[in-house]
C-alpha cells in the first residue's frame, strides 16, 4: 500500500497585520485541532498558483484563539510582499492509505462495528459519498437505519478483501 498525498483546505488569509510581512489567518472550522497544533517552520504549507500546490515556509506562528493565526511566510517579510496573499486560500497536506482513496469499492462489505459503549452492531455499506474533503460512507445496520460515517482511518480498524468485511470503532451516538 502506497501514500496518496491530498490538499486540504486549512485556512484563508484575512488581512496584513504590521509592517514586517504579518498576516492574519483564520482557519476554516472543519479542519481538526491536531492538524492546527500540528503546524510548524519546518513543514510548508501550499497555496495554488496557477494550478500548481506552491509550499511556503512559516518563520513564525502565533495563535490568536482557536480560530486565527498571526503568520509569517519565509522571504516575504514586507508588507507589500506579503499583501499579494490576502484573500488566498492556505492547503495542508495530508498523506491517506490509498485504499481510503477509493472508498467506492467498499460498497456490498459486510461490516462489524464496535462503539465506544463497546455495543456491537452488524450491517452491509450502501454508499459511498466523495464530498470535497469529507468522503462518507454510507452504513445499512441490521435494523435497517442508515447512518453517514466519514471515510477515514482512524474508524477503520480492519478491511478483508478477500471475505469482503470490514471492522469499525464507531464514535458515540452512531
Amino acid at each position: 500500500m502506497g501514500k496518496k498525498e491530498r490538499f486540504l483546505p486549512l485556512a484563508t488569509v484575512r488581512k496584513t497585520f504590521g509592517r514586517g510581512g504579518e498576516l492574519i489567518i483564520k482557519f476554516r472550522p472543519d479542519v481538526p485541532q491536531n492538524i492546527i497544533d500540528q503546524l510548524n517552520k519546518e513543514e510548508p504549507v501550499f497555496i495554488h498558483l496557477d494550478g500548481i500546490p506552491v509550499p511556503f515556509y512559516f518563520t513564525s506562528i502565533a495563535y490568536r484563539g482557536n480560530d486565527q493565526a498571526m503568520v509569517c511566510f519565509e522571504n516575504f517579510l514586507s508588507e507589500n510582499l506579503a499583501a499579494e496573499w490576502v484573500g488566498k486560500t492556505i492547503l495542508y497536506k495530508t498523506r491517506e492509505e490509498e485504499p481510503l482513496s477509493g472508498g467506492s469499492v467498499l460498497v456490498g462489505y459486510a461490516f462489524q462495528a464496535i462503539t465506544t459503549g463497546e455495543e456491537k452492531r452488524r450491517g452491509t455499506v450502501s454508499g459511498f459519498f466523495d464530498y470535497p474533503g469529507n468522503p462518507c460512507l454510507e452504513l445499512e445496520f441490521e435494523d435497517g437505519t442508515r447512518t453517514l460515517l466519514p471515510f477515514h482511518g482512524d474508524f477503520i480498524r480492519k478491511i478483508n478483501h478477500s471475505n469482503t468485511s470490514i471492522e469499525f470503532v464507531l464514535p458515540e451516538g452512531l
